[in-house]
């Protein structure tokens, strides 16, 4: 699901990236192609011993959307949030769990 906010941009929302955060915005960039990438919020399927052997392509991946802030939940876990927060900073990054609020 993808929510365009007015100023902003679409916000893309997975609840688990079984196709890959990178396939999702690459589908929502084909879909909208002339509204800019502001988000994603969502569980990025990346926790695990056979998922966190993606995470270095997974964030070298998302680097060319140039999303503004990513929001990874659930399923990301801790060593993705870890390289997130690494490689796009505290200002992008913000992990969301249950009551996390968001505004835009």
């Amino acid at each position: 699901m993808a929510v365009h906010v007015r100023g902003k941009g679409l916000i893309v929302f997975s609840s688990c990236s079984h196709a890959g955060a990178v396939n999702v915005l690459t589908h929502a960039r084909e879909t909208f192609p002339d509204v800019p990438l502001y988000g994603l919020l969502g569980g990025l399927h990346l926790s695990g011993a056979a998922m966190e052997r993606l995470i270095p392509d997974t964030v070298a991946h998302l680097r060319p959307f140039r999303v503004q802030q990513i929001m990874p939940a659930h399923c990301t876990g801790w060593r993705a949030v870890w390289a997130l927060l690494n490689a796009f900073g505290e200002a992008a990054v913000t992990p969301s769990a249950v009551g996390s609020r968001f505004t835009f």
